[in-house]
């Protein structure tokens, strides 16, 4: 299946809201590095999300047209599991603006805090139901340089939890294009209405 197949599906699922690709490409990335976790840490996965080893196995073994589904442009598949206020304060301290970032902010910490304040910027409540967090947490980050957003990301930890039942991961993994999009749309409303867990990428 083409990117643009697997992304008009998700679409689909939620036609009142409008897929963002970036948001897309970032959850593929997140599902593609558990997929590497999976592959080379199979028991620390399990042990971390909850997850039989059976789907552990499956998600290890996933091809990217199975990671697609897993994937959307609307609703992040994963959210952080720390507390809110540690972000929160870190961004209201005041900021040196000709402080160098370290060379080390690259990776995905930087890239989830941009991308967010690039959805914040355009519309803080729906940012706040992409990520699965607070308008809080969305209104100051829309309000931050890029500077403070790399900063925070190599500052503080950014532990990840599923945002759905890990159930409807093996589910989707073996499902057909048929049965697919009810299980994506499920997962959608599972990720809208859940608060997460302590599972961490």
């Amino acid at each position: 299946m083409d990117y643009s197949c697997s992304y008009n599906m998700n679409i689909a699922s939620l036609s009142e809201s409008q897929a963002d690709r970036n948001v897309y490409e970032f959850d593929l990335s997140l599902w593609t590095l558990l997929k590497h976790l999976a592959e080379i840490h199979p028991r620390e996965v399990s042990e971390q999300f909850s997850l039989p080893l059976e789907t552990v196995e499956a998600l290890a073994d996933a091809t990217k047209y199975q990671l697609e589904f897993l994937s959307s442009g609307v609703i992040l598949s994963f959210k952080l599991s720390s507390p809110e206020k540690t972000y929160i304060s870190h961004l209201e301290q005041s900021f040196d603006q000709t402080c160098l970032t370290p060379s080390s902010d690259s990776g995905f910490g930087t890239a989830y805090w941009l991308l967010m304040g690039k959805v914040s910027q355009q519309d803080i409540n729906i940012a706040a139901q992409t990520f699965g967090v607070s308008v809080n947490l969305t209104k100051i980050v829309s309000q931050a340089s890029d500077n403070q957003l790399r900063n925070l990301a190599c500052s503080q930890d950014m532990p990840f939890s599923f945002r759905f039942s890990s159930e409807l991961v093996r589910e989707i993994l073996e499902s057909d294009e048929q049965r697919v999009t009810h299980l994506i749309l499920k997962k959608h409303q599972q990720s809208i209405t859940t608060t997460g867990g302590g599972n961490e990428l």
